[in-house]
């Protein structure tokens, strides 16, 4: 990433079909008859805290087995690029050498510092996390609640584990809300990193969860993201990963159904000070000053392609996304495009996924969205349809007389730092006196690559415009990891 903190930040030691006419077509549900019948599933300091950070008894774990075994090959080989492109420029640090200047052959290698309860968040630091709030440090037992972050699964079976690890629970005395922290002393920095990634690896693709953001952080470690994931339940978690050296600390954030989501500035900043305890025994990066940017998430399956934590649902708490797996495209679209969606002139592949919402009572028959992938053998050929298309849009209602189309610019950010635009459309059809049909639409054109989707609410059952603009700002994503 051409971005990297102000402050280098300082060691702790060395280391249709065409329809080319413009009467509206019926509303078509978003499989096509022609579509696969059987979709995939996506489904401390000196105020000493109180011993609640408990050390938890070394788990079985199998958090290098899981990543490489687990997971498909091109979603791991995506991982670590995006890994290596969220990380700040590596420091310049002094070498570690005797009193001499020379290192001694002869000296004995030590055992690494041990992880300890001092170096976790303490309750003062949180005091800024959110106004009018104090918390309290719990024991886990007293709560009920887990010492299991959201969306990761900490234990395994079998494979490498952590030397050591500690957490600590606070929960705050106002709007229910609860802080974890995690933090884990593995045996070398490689191992601290497989874990680190492993982990992302988990919470980017949550089960049953919605991912709403994601944060690069620079000036607080050697590596740090923050994903905010909205769970099953409607609960909102700010998850804060940072590797220092061979330590890997989580800290979870979590907030009820329908409360704001902790500011993942105020995380961070709340973290800062345990950083700087855990960087010196971890051999790692030490905090200068921290800041953070908004990233593309980590990539999931399929790649290049919308994933299910990529999708809301429109019922709280119903509904499950299913998916066909990309084929050629057979697509109407909302009749404003005019030109063939199924052989779009110029590219030279195109590809077409499905995925539809189900177990939802609300939900009309074969409500969902149609993503199609066109290829460019340059980035003009991209550029120069989407133009096309929106010249298309644009006129569209004057063209047909039965179309009402309504326009609005997204922006994403994307791994290197830049903003991927992208445009929305809202077409409602006139199909008869009393009837209309709706259309949400977006289209972008990123890099050699033209990405369309198509959605086919009703007037009782829609996305809301800042769903479906996140929604085609998170396809132009994860099309760049193609």
């Amino acid at each position: 990433m051409n971005e990297t903190d102000p402050v280098s930040p300082r060691r702790a030691d060395d280391d249709p079909q065409a329809h080319t006419g413009d009467a509206a077509a019926p509303r078509r549900p978003a499989a096509s008859p022609a579509s696969p019948t059987s979709p995939v599933e996506i489904a401390g300091p000196a105020d000493a805290e109180p011993k609640g950070a408990a050390e938890a008894p070394r788990p079985r774990r199998r958090t290098t087995a899981w990543l490489v075994g687990g997971v498909a090959a091109l979603v791991v080989i995506g991982l670590i690029v995006w890994s290596v492109l969220q990380q700040p420029a590596a420091p310049t640090a002094a070498p570690s050498v005797s009193d001499s200047g020379t290192p001694s052959p002869s000296a004995s290698v030590s055992q690494p510092p041990a992880l300890t309860d001092a170096q976790l968040i303490a309750t003062t630091e949180l005091a800024k996390v959110r106004t009018k709030t104090s918390w309290t440090v719990q024991a886990p037992a007293a709560t009920g609640v887990p010492t299991q972050p959201a969306c990761v699964e900490l234990s395994a079976t079998g494979g490498a584990s952590p030397d050591a690890e500690l957490n600590r629970l606070f929960t705050a005395a106002k709007g229910d809300g609860t802080i974890l922290q995690v933090v884990q002393a593995w045996p070398d920095a490689t191992s601290a990193t497989t874990a680190f990634n492993a982990l992302l690896t988990q919470a980017g693709s949550c089960t049953d969860g919605l991912l709403r953001s994601a944060d690069r952080v620079t000036g607080l470690a050697d590596a740090a993201t923050v994903l905010t994931v909205q769970t099953g339940d409607g609960a909102t978690h700010t998850l804060l990963f940072v590797r220092s050296g061979r330590f890997v600390s989580l800290v979870d954030g979590g907030v009820p159904a329908g409360a704001d989501a902790l500011a993942v500035n105020a995380v961070v900043t709340a973290s800062r000070a345990s950083q700087g305890r855990q960087c010196g025994p971890a051999s790692g990066t030490c905090p200068t000053n921290p800041n953070t940017v908004g990233t593309a998430p980590p990539p999931t399956e399929t790649i290049g392609w919308l994933a299910w934590v990529d999708l809301p649902r429109v019922t709280s708490g119903a509904g499950t996304w299913t998916a066909t797996e990309p084929l050629a495209p057979k697509l109407i679209g909302s009749q404003c495009e005019n030109v063939n969606l199924n052989k779009l002139s110029g590219a030279t592949e195109s590809l077409h996924r499905t995925y539809l919402l189900t177990n939802d009572p609300k939900a009309p028959e074969g409500f969902g969205i149609d993503e199609a992938v066109y290829s460019y053998a340059k980035a003009s050929g991209a550029s120069d349809m989407a133009k096309q298309l929106a010249k298309n849009f644009d006129g569209c209602g004057e063209r047909t007389r039965t179309a009402t189309v309504k326009d609005a610019s997204v922006t994403a950010p994307a791994t290197n730092g830049k903003d991927l635009k992208a445009t929305s459309y809202l077409v409602t059809q006139r199909v008869s006196e009393a009837r209309t049909v709706t259309f949400r639409v977006g289209i972008a054109a990123i890099g050699d690559k033209l990405v369309y989707l198509l959605a086919n609410p009703s007037d009782k059952f829609d996305f809301s415009d800042d769903a479906w603009k996140a929604i085609v700002g998170r396809a132009t994503q994860r099309v760049t990891q193609s």
